[in-house]
């Protein structure tokens, strides 16, 4: 199978190249959208976690949106990706938190 021109295609279309199971389209994405995680993750602190941990957690959040997208939801793919990279890590720190104080 030829590798398409990734920069002809869209987010939209190159996820749902991912959704069929092409393994490269996400990892053009995760590679794509390595800025986007660096800046999420920024401003936030796992607790006895550190910042690969952040990076490991925000590139979670990414393949969830790779994963869940939907195009007919009228949202850019980058929009979607944005509010689940920040979800996982909120909801990271949030469990780490739970742990550390023992609730």
């Amino acid at each position: 199978m030829n590798t398409p021109d990734w920069a002809a295609l869209t987010d939209e279309e190159i996820v749902l190249l991912a959704q069929q199971g092409q393994a490269d389209a996400s990892e053009y994405l995760v590679m794509k959208y390595a800025d986007t995680i660096e800046m999420r993750k920024h401003g936030y602190f796992l607790p006895g976690g550190d910042d690969d941990d952040l990076r490991q957690e925000a590139r979670i959040g990414l393949l969830k949106a790779i994963r869940d997208y939907h195009p007919g939801h009228n949202a850019a793919f980058k929009t979607f990706a944005n509010l689940c990279i920040t979800r996982q890590i909120l909801t990271s720190v949030k469990n780490a938190n739970r742990r550390k104080h023992g609730v």
